[in-house]
């Protein structure tokens, strides 16, 4: 069987640098489907990193890989074993998102609550039938004490 790999759109930014040469960047917000604000925050923490570069054409900034299709695979490999994913990390992730599409502030935390239940109700039916298939008792109980342990946190 295949192996699944998720993209975010930072790889998919990375991607589409290593087709062109140099593109600019309200082309590239386009290109890969984000708001250009997003795109600006990838591309000046990526700058920063020294992954990619930035070029100013009069008031029009172009943005191109700083680094070689291999230098940027084997950071890639280093990161991928690195990084675990947790609700803190993708709590942040979300809050980045709403801001970046005008949420007001005060939402943020019950348009999170609201995610959670939702994500936690696609998980539940797997939740019972490893439960049952592990032959756990109570799984009722053992369901309400993680869904309220994801909802704390």
């Amino acid at each position: 069987m295949a192996e699944k790999t998720i993209k975010t759109g930072v790889d998919q930014l990375i991607e589409l640098l290593k087709r062109v040469e140099k593109i600019e960047m309200s082309k590239a917000a386009k290109e890969i489907n984000v708001p250009l604000k997003t795109l600006q925050k990838w591309v000046d923490f990526l700058a920063e990193e020294g992954l990619i570069g930035i070029e100013y054409k009069f008031t029009t900034p172009y943005i191109y890989l700083n680094k070689s299709p291999e230098e940027i695979e084997e950071l890639e490999e280093n990161i991928e074993e690195e990084e675990e994913p947790s609700i803190e990390k993708f709590k942040k992730e979300f809050r980045a998102e709403a801001i970046d599409k005008d949420v007001p502030i005060e939402k943020i935390p019950e348009l999170w609550k609201i995610h959670l239940l939702n994500v936690l109700e696609e998980k539940k039916e797997y939740f019972y039938r490893e439960a049952r298939r592990r032959g756990f008792q109570n799984i009722d109980t053992l369901w309400a004490e993680y869904k309220a342990k994801v909802l704390s946190e």
